[in-house]
C-alpha cells in the first residue's frame, strides 16, 4: 500500500510477521493517519501474536509536530497489539531525534541507538532475531510458572 501526497509518501508491505514502512519527504498528519489506519488493518491478521516493525526510511525528513503526535499515539498502540521489535534505517539525526522522542512520549523506555542500523538486511536480521529471544524468554517464563 502507498500513501502520497505534495509533501511526501508512505508505502506499507508486511513480510511474514514484519510490517516494514518506508516514509520519504515530509510527513504530516493526514499521512499519518492513512498510514495507522493500513498498519492496523494488516496487524489485525497476526491475531495479538508478536510481531515485528521496521521503518526502511532513509529519505524521511522530518515530521510535522501533528504527525509527531499521531506516532507518538501509533507507537503506544503498536505495543498493544503485539508489536515486540522494532528497527529503524534513517539517515538524518532529525529524524532519529524525533524518533527518539516519539519512542520516550509514548512511554517506552528504550534508546533508539541499538536499533538503527544501514540496511534492510541487517534491520530484518535484528528484528527476528529479537523476536525469537522475547519468544523463548515468554515460553521460560511460562514454564516456571507452571
Amino acid at each position: 500500500m502507498k500513501f502520497i501526497n505534495k509533501y511526501g509518501q508512505v508505502s506499507l508491505q508486511c513480510e511474514q510477521n514484519i510490517i516494514i514502512a518506508d516514509f520519504s519527504g515530509n510527513v504530516n498528519a493526514s499521512l499519518v493517519s492513512a498510514f495507522a489506519n493500513s498498519l492496523l488493518t494488516q496487524v489485525a491478521q497476526f491475531a495479538n501474536k508478536p510481531w515485528g516493525y521496521i521503518s526502511n526510511s532513509q529519505t524521511l525528513l522530518a515530521a510535522t509536530p501533528q504527525a509527531e503526535q499521531q506516532l507518538t499515539l501509533l507507537t503506544s498502540a503498536m505495543v498493544h497489539k503485539g508489536c515486540i521489535a522494532s528497527a529503524y534505517i534513517f539517515d538524518s539525526s532529525i529524524v532519529i531525534n524525533q524518533m527518539q522522542r516519539i519512542l520516550d512520549n509514548a512511554g517506552l523506555n528504550m534508546d533508539i541507538r541499538p536499533c538503527l542500523f544501514n540496511s534492510l538486511a541487517q534491520a530484518k536480521a535484528f528484528v527476528n532475531k529479537t523476536m525469537t529471544e522475547k519468544a523463548m524468554q515468554l515460553l521460560c517464563m511460562q514454564k516456571s510458572q507452571a
